[in-house]
Formats: C-alpha cells, structure tokens, sequence
C-alpha cells in the first residue's frame, strides 16, 4: 500500500496479516531472482522520490538496477527504482479495477510513470489472487497484463523473472477481512 510523506511510526498498524504475508513472499521471490545479479530488491520503508513532485512515495517492494541512485546523497531517498510493487489494501485511494485503460488510472502510477528508471509497475492484490503489471513497452508507452489464479505466473522482463501465483500468495487466507 503506497504512502505519501513521513515514514510509518514504528508500531504503528499499517496493514493485515495477508499483506504481510504476501510482501514476505515478494521479497523472498525477487531476492531470489535478483541475487547476484545487476538487480537489488529493497523493502518497504526506502523511499522514491519524485522529483517533479518534491516528494516521495514509499512503495512495498522496490527492485534497482545497479547502484540506486540517491536524492541530494540522502541514502533514503531512491531516483532509480525499475520495478515497483503495491499490495493493494480495500480501499486505496485512487485505484480503480474498473478502469478501462491506463490513462484512466487515477494514481500515484500517473507520477510515478515519469521516472525514466521505471519498467514495471505492479498491483497484487490481496482479496483475491490477482495481479496486474503495468510495463513500459516504449518510452512513452505503457502496457498492462493480468494474471488471476493461482495457477497462473507473472514474467517480468528483468533477470527473466518467473514468480508463480501459488508462491506469491503462499499461506495468504482469501477468507480474511482485509
């Protein structure tokens, strides 16, 4: 779940039991993809920052290639991310499933689509096993995929990544109240 600003207070609640379970097993899924490689997976609580925006977003999951590239040296603020993952929460401000096209997506995405760095942007939800990547096809250029059950597995473009549904939503109880 995106946030603007500040940083989450420690102890402060900030999502459910699914959604944590579900990051667990992003990070541990990209970790593996992205070890020893070009790529580096950094959690929740590193901040993107938006240049354009003069502020910053703090993503669930981000992946950089190469070194990140810092705001004004300040080694929590990311310029680089090249692929950015939301676990989306009931309701998030500005996500819409019913939208028909990109550019009907009110979001953080609008802003976070300038980054140059930025390849994939994904939304997992966590009601139902669903995720939709937005990937940049050119460079203004955005398009979408949607994978749903848990059969199903989502490619990403860097490292030739494979992440299986049934290992992104590993131990995730549908049943729970988000």
């Amino acid at each position: 779940m995106w946030s603007w600003g500040a940083k989450p207070k420690i102890g402060m609640s900030e999502g459910s039991v699914n959604q944590g379970r579900i990051l667990r097993n992003l990070m541990r899924l990209m970790d593996v993809t992205c070890g020893h490689s070009f790529y580096e997976v950094l959690p929740r609580g590193v901040q993107v920052w938006l240049p354009d925006r003069g502020k910053g977003i703090y993503p669930d999951l981000i992946v950089v290639a190469g070194e990140p590239l810092l705001h004004n040296g300040q080694d929590d603020r990311v310029l680089n991310p090249c692929v950015m993952f939301e676990i989306l929460a009931n309701p998030t401000p500005g996500y819409s499933s019913e939208a028909a096209t990109l550019p009907e997506r009110e979001s953080i995405f609008r802003y976070c689509r300038a980054i140059p760095y930025l390849q994939s942007y994904i939304f997992v939800h966590q009601t139902e096993p669903r995720v939709e990547q937005f990937y940049r096809a050119e460079e203004n250029l955005w398009g979408m995929t949607a994978q749903t059950g848990l059969d199903t597995v989502v490619e990403l473009a860097i490292t030739d990544a494979r992440l299986p549904m049934m290992d992104i939503y590993d131990r995730v109880d549908f049943s729970l109240l988000v």
